[in-house]
């Protein structure tokens, strides 16, 4: 897949250089960076949610629109007054 991205120029020059002295292409030398860096993500256990990100006083009643708009409306009425 083809795809563009912006790198600092420190850091292309210097990948140019490796690549040019592995006498890899751009391109392979990126693709095994990244295969490295894929590997070694994977190997990380994916820590797991301890508690909900949001407490709440349980479930949110469904709403219509009209409700949403009257309660926002009422809302700012009260931030006005």
């Amino acid at each position: 897949m083809r795809t563009t991205i912006e790198l600092p120029d420190r850091l292309f020059r210097e990948a140019k250089t490796l690549s040019a002295a592995k006498g890899e292409t751009l391109k392979e030398f990126f693709t095994a960076a990244l295969e490295r860096a894929v590997a070694e993500s994977s190997e990380v256990e994916p820590r797991r949610m301890v508690r909900p990100p949001i407490r709440g006083r349980g479930p949110i009643p469904p709403r219509t629109n009209a409700e949403l708009a009257s309660l926002l409306e009422s809302e700012d009425l009260e931030k006005s007054s």
